[in-house]
């Protein structure tokens, strides 16, 4: 097994991860909505996603270079800024919220948003850019 398929493997695995992880996080607010729910999403997107995201942008386009300089990766990148984004707005309307110019189901609804956009990047990711990016690990 090549550096990039096990890469990729590490990554896929680490998508379903953090697919169970959301469902948790959405479970819960459905039930009840609280602050410190709200907290470990942001942290969870903080720390975990943000982790994940330096795995792909460094490790796997060090690999994907080497093996082929020419791959675009910028895909890889505008992805996770998307993203970014989506988290960023979600702490503004957190913050709104915690100063009283928000309620609850502005938060829930940019919850929703990221989620869903993490959920629509690792299918990109796992069906169209994954796959391509295999292929430069079985030239090598």
């Amino acid at each position: 097994m090549g550096k990039i398929e096990r890469l990729l493997k590490e990554l896929t695995t680490e998508h379903k991860e953090f697919l169970n992880k959301m469902k948790e996080f959405q479970e819960r607010l459905e039930k009840e909505f609280s602050e410190e729910t709200v907290e470990e999403i942001i942290k969870f997107l903080d720390e975990d996603i943000e982790r994940h995201a330096k795995k792909e942008e460094e490790d796997l386009v060090d690999a994907i270079e080497e093996a082929d300089a020419n791959f675009d990766s910028g895909a890889l990148i505008f992805g996770h800024q998307t993203l970014n984004d989506g988290i960023d707005d979600l702490k503004t309307a957190f913050e709104e919220y915690k100063n009283g110019k928000a309620d609850e189901k502005e938060v829930i609804k940019y919850i929703d948003r990221v989620f869903i956009l993490l959920k629509d990047h690792f299918v990109e990711e796992e069906h169209y850019l994954f796959p391509d990016i295999l292929k430069l690990d079985l030239e090598i």
